[in-house]
């Protein structure tokens, strides 16, 4: 199965709270990781020529230098960077996508906004969303939105879906490694889709997640309830 290098990011907005929670909500996305904050386009500048991201998450509105100026120069002077604008304001849209940006995300975030903007910087498995499987004499392509989450089992990996379950051969790391974007761990056994994640419910002593079109609750191992609640309330 084809695999997906970890893009390295850079947030840019002159609030730190705005900046903490794009943080938080990038925290689960396996394919990025947050390399700095910048609280002006003179920092990012900087950030920029020193450590040489993949992405830069930016805010249109900053003082003296703004988004989209910070944009142009990044294009000017490191094009393989990729952008990502954030912003409270909509009229700033068609100026964003005359610098290539790849996305235009409007304040407050939501993570399922996020994750589609993120989905945009692997065209390729966008276009291959598919993942083949043999049942018996059968194979079967299954789109990997289909996919409600999976669970290690001994040898297999047990691939549930809404109306089904199919047992692969390929651990949990080779579909993180695979899909990147499309996944969130919830335990060393047990990764989600997060599109069908609903909510979390304790049950004796242990949490669980409550997920669409499934009956099955999986549970959370403490590792990451922190970061499932944070996930949940963003």
């Amino acid at each position: 199965m084809p695999t997906h290098s970890v893009l390295s990011a850079l947030i840019v907005d002159d609030e730190k709270p705005a900046r903490e929670r794009l943080e938080r909500l990038i925290a689960p996305i396996e394919a990025i990781e947050t390399l700095g904050q910048a609280a002006n386009a003179q920092e990012a500048m900087q950030f920029i020529e020193q450590s040489a991201p993949d992405l830069a998450f930016l805010d249109i509105s900053m003082p003296e230098i703004n988004g989209i100026q910070l944009a142009e120069w990044i294009q000017q002077h490191y094009p393989t960077v990729k952008i990502i604008f954030t912003t409270a304001y909509d009229e700033y849209a068609l100026e964003a996508f005359e610098v290539n940006a790849t996305d235009y995300l409007l304040k407050p975030i939501r993570r399922e906004r996020l994750f589609k903007a993120v989905k945009k910087l692997f065209p390729k498995a966008a276009s291959s969303q598919y993942y083949v499987i043999k049942d018996g004499s059968c194979t079967h392509k299954i789109s990997i939105e289909d996919i409600v989450f999976l669970h290690a089992d001994q040898k297999y990996t047990e691939v549930h879906l809404k109306d089904n379950i199919y047992l692969s051969s390929d651990s949990l790391k080779e579909f993180e490694q695979s899909y990147p974007q499309s996944f969130l761990r919830i335990h060393r056994s047990t990764l989600i889709n997060p599109d069908f994640l609903e909510g979390i419910e304790q049950q004796q002593q242990s949490l669980h997640v409550l997920l669409k079109d499934t009956d099955r609750s999986p549970e959370v191992s403490r590792r990451h309830q922190a970061e499932i609640k944070k996930f949940l309330r963003l």
